[in-house]
Formats: structure tokens, sequence, C-alpha cells
């Protein structure tokens, strides 16, 4: 029984191996997908509110060991220095030289999109005209 037993585990083995050869095992990015995305809420201050405060101004618990200081969101012209295309790279792959640590690796491109957008809506101040251009066809 016992050499038997064997027997059958090695064909598993053998046909499990070919099916991932054939394209059967599920890729990493249909895995990263299959994923549920948390609230942005939730990732901002999972992820963010460290180092840029629970309000995005700055002040948080570690802003006095941050050189240069962290990005204050909610300062005039944030919006227009940081796009929202800027801000997904930044969060993605990080900021050299500054504390910004690269989340690319642990957030999906759509919890990262989400949380920068949770940023520019509740932190960042309007830009005048910024609505205008977005509401045109």
């Amino acid at each position: 029984m016992r050499t038997r037993c064997h027997a059958w585990t090695g064909r598993s083995l053998v046909v499990a191996g070919a099916l991932a050869v054939a394209g059967y095992a599920a890729p990493v990015a249909a895995q990263e997908a299959d994923r549920p995305e948390r609230p942005a809420a939730q990732l901002y201050h999972a992820y963010c509110s460290l180092c840029h405060g629970e309000r995005g101004d700055g002040r948080s618990r570690a802003q006095a060991s941050l050189v240069p200081p962290t990005r204050d969101f909610t300062a005039p012209g944030a919006a227009l220095d940081l796009t929202r295309e800027r801000m997904i790279a930044a969060v993605r792959e990080g900021c050299p030289g500054t504390a910004m640590a690269a989340w690319g690796t642990q957030l999906s491109l759509a919890e990262i999109e989400a949380v920068v957008d949770y940023i520019r809506e509740h932190f960042m101040r309007p830009v005048a005209g910024q609505a205008a251009a977005t509401d045109a066809c």
C-alpha cells in the first residue's frame, strides 16, 4: 500500500508541475487583483499618517526626525505642485533623498490611486480654475 501511495503522489506532482508550466497556475497579477482592497481612509492611517499626520499637514509623531520635513498637503499650492500622477509615482516608487518610502510592493495600484485620491479630496485645498478644467467635456 505504501509504495502505491508514494507512486500516486509522484504522479500528482508531475501533473501539477505540468499544469503550472502550461500556464494553469494563477499569475501574480491575478493574485493581486483577487486581494480585497481596503478603504482609502484606512490605507492613509495605516501607511501615511505616521509621517504626514492625521490631518495631512505634516504634524506627526515622527516630524522631528524627518529631514527634509514631509509634505504638508494642506498648504496653499500643494495641489498645483503635486499632480495626481506625481503623487501616484511618489507613493509607488518613493522619493530619493527623503523619508518617502516606496509602497509599490505592499499596495496595489488601485490602493495607491485610492489613497492619493483620498489625500487630494480630504486635505488639499481646491485650486481656482481646477474644477472648471475637470468638468470640461
